[in-house]
């Protein structure tokens, strides 16, 4: 099986970036890849032979969500890290203008199959005297850097909180 190299559709400081989504083929590949990774954590789990006739069904669904659970936290920490970089070194002040230099500040990020430890980028500048976390380029306007795709309704985030 080959994994099909990313569709470029645009490109940020001579950097090629990937599309924002995957299309629902790419999604399955990526999927039977996965699916051949089990096979090396079955085999890292239980040796050679596999589970004996004293493993249950359970104790081998434990090992596959503990595989899960790792396999869904390096994936977005890769993601996210490398998407941090694609920010470049420096970036303007939102008050000033000034460009500050990269840091980062780590926290986690729970995500729907595991908690991500994740490398916030984050500038300080030294004339406002703040702190701030630079978003997507001025294309994603009004959309926060890291965003679920949760399509669930939000009374807060939307808009309709109502107090009763």
């Amino acid at each position: 099986m080959k994994f099909a190299a990313p569709n470029f559709s645009n490109v940020k400081d001579g950097k090629a970036m990937a599309t924002r989504k995957l299309s629902p083929e790419e999604l399955q590949v990526v999927t039977r890849l996965a699916k051949q990774w089990g096979r090396i954590v079955v085999k890292y789990a239980y040796g050679e032979q596999g589970p004996g006739l004293d493993v249950d069904f359970a104790q081998m669904e434990e090992v596959a969500c503990a595989a899960a659970r790792g396999l869904t936290e390096g994936a977005l920490e890769a993601a996210t890290t490398q998407q941090g970089q694609l920010l470049g070194e420096k970036q303007p002040c939102p008050q000033c203008g000034k460009l500050c230099t990269v840091g980062s500040e780590e926290r986690p990020l729970r995500a729907k199959g595991g908690v991500v430890s994740l490398r916030e980028p984050k500038r300080y500048c030294p004339t406002c005297r703040r702190d701030f976390f630079p978003s997507a380029s001025s294309v994603e306007a009004g959309r926060a850097w890291l965003q679920s795709d949760d399509a669930a309704p939000h009374p807060v985030r939307d808009g309709r909180s109502q107090i009763a």
